[in-house]
């Protein structure tokens, strides 16, 4: 029986569940270094490997998590580390409202990354079609050099922490700017850089998803979507878009000098 079996769907009508998805399968195997398409960045947010959990990871399952699957609820006790190897997962803020944090893809590792701490810190969710994961548990963590954990467990809370200050220093922008910035991280972390200078983005990225992440209403975001697309900045819809960054960059600029 694969974890998806076991785990905890949402509900339906879950902002993050609802419409079509692309599926961003950019699979990155542990052990190995994919040959990425022409053209495509790479980014240095996804957490290095080091030999030691290369080959402790090896030796693990790969657990196949469905589109809405929960691999692990906020609060519930944190015990293990979760590394993606396909997919994309959002991390999910223990908020009355969906709030996303970050989203995270092949290469990631994230879950127990505070210890001591008791709970985990959000909830993460499957939200392209189908999401491969290795579970580092307590008895593979043992298996790991403490030396070679400790960083491991600090690189991927490092990456986390840039997010959430990230999502702080968003709050502080209207909403226009925030959007913008949201593609451009995501443009960033997992687009296609093209020869003319734009980036191809495929991930399930629906309006939901992306109003939850700059935590803004639907319909707002709908509308600064529109807007971008209006201004040329932004083509394409959910799940494929084709930005310029520069371009996007100085909208949001200028969103955030207009809104004082």
């Amino acid at each position: 029986m694969t974890a998806a079996a076991d785990a905890t769907h949402l509900r339906a009508n879950h902002p993050l569940v609802r419409g079509g998805l692309a599926d961003p399968r950019t699979a990155l195997h542990v052990g190995t270094t994919p040959s990425p398409p022409a053209e495509v960045s790479t980014s240095s947010s996804a957490v290095p490997v080091i030999p030691a959990f290369n080959d402790v990871a090896q030796g693990l399952p790969v657990h196949a998590y469905a589109k809405g699957d929960l691999l692990y609820r906020a609060d519930a006790p944190a015990a293990a580390l979760f590394y993606l190897e396909a997919g994309l997962v959002a991390l999910e803020l223990n908020t009355p409202k969906p709030r996303i944090g970050a989203l995270a893809g092949p290469g990631d590792v994230v879950g127990a990354l505070t210890p001591g701490s008791g709970g985990y810190l959000e909830s993460a969710v499957a939200l392209s079609g189908e999401v491969a994961v290795r579970v580092l548990d307590e008895r593979a963590q043992a298996e790991l050099p403490a030396a070679e954990l400790a960083a491991l467990i600090a690189r991927a809370a490092g990456a986390r922490l840039t997010a959430l200050t990230q999502a702080l220093e968003d709050g502080e922008h209207p909403v226009p700017a925030r959007v913008a910035r949201a593609f451009l991280r995501l443009g960033s972390r997992f687009g296609q850089s093209l020869a003319d200078g734009t980036v191809r983005l495929t991930l399930p990225v629906t309006h939901d998803t992306l109003a939850a992440m700059v935590g803004a209403a639907r319909e707002t975001t709908t509308a600064v979507v529109a807007d971008l697309r209006r201004l040329g900045l932004l083509e394409g819809t959910r799940g494929s878009y084709r930005m310029r960054p520069a371009e996007l960059t100085e909208y949001a600029l200028e969103a955030t000098l207009d809104a004082r």
